[in-house]
C-alpha cells in the first residue's frame, strides 16, 4: 500500500475519530449537565460559533487552495461598521448591506492582487491588510461604538424563520451549497488542483489568478456577512468585534481535515470541526471553567495539528507546510 493510500486511510480515521470525541464529548455533558442538551443551550451552542461557522466555509476553500487569510478578523468588524455607518445615515437596509458587502469583497480583491501580482506570501498580506483594518476601523469609528439602527435590522441576527434562529438557517443553506458545490462543480474542484500542484494546475490551463480572486473575494463577503450578523445580534457595531477569531476559524477548519500545505479538505470535516469547537466552548460554560482558558486550548490544538500535518507532509514525498511555503516565496 502506498504512501498516498495510507494518507486517506489516516485522513478517514481522523474525521471518524473527530466525530467520536464529538459524540462522546456530547453523551458526557448530557450525563453530568442535563441541561447541555436542552433546546435552549442547544440554541446557545450553535448561535454562538455562527460566525466562525460561517467565515469558515470560505476559509475551508483558501486553505485547500494552500493559501491563508488573517484579514478577516478586520473584514467582520469593518463591516458590521459600515453597515452600521450608512444605516444611520439613512440608506436603508438592503442598500446599506450591500455596500457593506462591497467594501467587505474590494478587500478580499486587495488581497488577491498583492497575492497574484506581488507574489506576496498570503500569511504576509493578509496580515498586513488586518492591521491596516483595524487602524481604519478606529480612525472611522474613533474607538466609540455605532449604534442606533432600525428595529427591521435585527432580524438578520435575532429573527427567526420556523422557529429556527435565521443566521443558523442560513449557516445551513450555506454549508449544503458550498459542500454540493465543492464535491460536483468542475469549477470549484479547481481549488484542489491548485492547492496539490499549482504549477500542473496551471499547465492543465487552469486560470490561477482568476480563482485566487474569486475564493479571497469570496471569504472577504463571507466574513462581511458574519459581521453583517454580530452588528444585529448586539445593536451595535465595536471594533472589538472579532478579535481572535481567525485563528478559531482557522482551527476549525485545520481540525476538520484540511491541509495547510493544499489540496485537501471537505466542508464536511469543516462542519465537524465547528462542531468540535462549539462543543468546547459551550463545555467551559457549562462547567464554570475560566473562560481564558479557551484561547490555551484553541491555540494548543492548532498547534499540534500543524505539528501533525508537517510530519506527515514531509513523509509524504517532502511536501510540507513550510516546505510548500518557502517554494512560494521562491
Amino acid at each position: 500500500m502506498g504512501f498516498n493510500e495510507k494518507f486517506r486511510i489516516i485522513t478517514k480515521v481522523n474525521n471518524l475519530g473527530l466525530l467520536t470525541t464529538i459524540v462522546l464529548t456530547i453523551i458526557g455533558m448530557g450525563i453530568f449537565f442535563p441541561r447541555f442538551l436542552s433546546p435552549i443551550n442547544i440554541e446557545i451552542l450553535g448561535m454562538g460559533f455562527v460566525q466562525e461557522a460561517i467565515m469558515a466555509l470560505g476559509m475551508t476553500l483558501i486553505i485547500i487552495s494552500a493559501g491563508i487569510d488573517l484579514s478577516i478578523a478586520g473584514v467582520m468588524p469593518f463591516s458590521a461598521i459600515m453597515v452600521g455607518i450608512f444605516l444611520n445615515n439613512n440608506f436603508g437596509i438592503t442598500v446599506s448591506i450591500l455596500l457593506a458587502l462591497l467594501l467587505s469583497a474590494f478587500v478580499g480583491f486587495v488581497n488577491a492582487q498583492m497575492i497574484n501580482h506581488l507574489k506576496v506570501h498570503p500569511f504576509i498580506c493578509t496580515l498586513a491588510t488586518l492591521t491596516t483594518l483595524r487602524g481604519i476601523n478606529l480612525v472611522i469609528t474613533k474607538g466609540e461604538t455605532v449604534a442606533g439602527f432600525p428595529p427591521a435590522f435585527y432580524f438578520f441576527g435575532q429573527g427567526r424563520v420556523f422557529g429556527i434562529p435565521f443566521p443558523i438557517l442560513l449557516f445551513a443553506v450555506m454549508a449544503i451549497v458550498f459542500a454540493y458545490l465543492l464535491k460536483n462543480h468542475k469549477y470549484f474542484q479547481q481549488v484542489y488542483f491548485i492547492g496539490g500542484n499549482i504549477d500542473s494546475a496551471r499547465y492543465s490551463g487552469i486560470n490561477i489568478d482568476r480563482f485566487i480572486i474569486f475564493i479571497y473575494v469570496l471569504n472577504s463577503i463571507l466574513a462581511g456577512i458574519a459581521g453583517i450578523i454580530t452588528a444585529s445580534q448586539y445593536i451595535s457595531a465595536s471594533t472589538g468585534f472579532g478579535i481572535g477569531i481567525e485563528l478559531r476559524v482557522i482551527t476549525i477548519v485545520i481540525i476538520g481535515g484540511a491541509s495547510l500545505s493544499g489540496g485537501k479538505g471537505t466542508i464536511g470535516g469543516t462542519i465537524l470541526g465547528i462542531l468540535f469547537l462549539a462543543i468546547i466552548n459551550n463545555t467551559f460554560v457549562q462547567t464554570g471553567a475560566p473562560t481564558y482558558w479557551q484561547e490555551v486550548v484553541y491555540g494548543s490544538m492548532l498547534l499540534i495539528a500543524v505539528f501533525l500535518e508537517e510530519y506527515i507532509g514531509v513523509k509524504r514525498k517532502g511536501t510540507g507546510v513550510l516546505k510548500r511555503w518557502r517554494e512560494f516565496m521562491l
